[in-house]
């Protein structure tokens, strides 16, 4: 059970940094730290947040980039229901592949920030899971 804990929140782990795309369109581009809460049933207490980088350039926040998640090796994930307006935003999200998953997500964002609260569902878990996420801009994106 403990490995499928950890393959399941990895994958968790990995949708919720791609998810907050969703938000992207009226952040500015540049380096954002993220930092992930999570909380599910059955699993180990007081997880420690999960911090990370990752550079926002202009392209993944024109059009409607901002709001495809990038799919990772067999995922098949789509967001749905996308409602944005005065800086805050909300969608619904489906996966089938490697597992399904189902989830909520509300947020808000400003051009610096973005805060975003997510609850899902997935196949072989005792109940729902949930995320608080938070970016921040820290920078312009160093060259690479």
């Amino acid at each position: 059970m403990i490995t499928l804990r950890n393959t399941l929140l990895r994958g968790a782990v990995a949708a919720a940094l791609a998810l907050p795309l969703a938000a992207a369109a009226q952040m500015t581009p540049g380096m954002y730290e993220y930092t992930i809460k999570i909380s599910m049933p059955g699993g180990p207490g007081n997880m420690p947040p999960q911090t990370s980088q990752r550079c926002l350039g202009a392209k993944d926040l024109e059009g409607n980039k901002a709001y495809q998640m990038p799919q990772g090796p067999g995922s098949d994930c789509q967001v749905k229901d996308l409602k944005e307006s005065g800086g805050k935003f909300s969608y619904t999200m489906a996966c089938t592949k490697p597992q399904k998953l189902d989830g909520n997500v509300q947020g808000s964002m400003t051009p610096t920030s973005m805060n975003m609260d997510m609850t899902m569902t997935m196949e072989g878990m005792p109940g729902p899971m949930t995320q608080s996420i938070t970016a921040k801009r820290t920078g312009d994106c160093k060259p690479s």
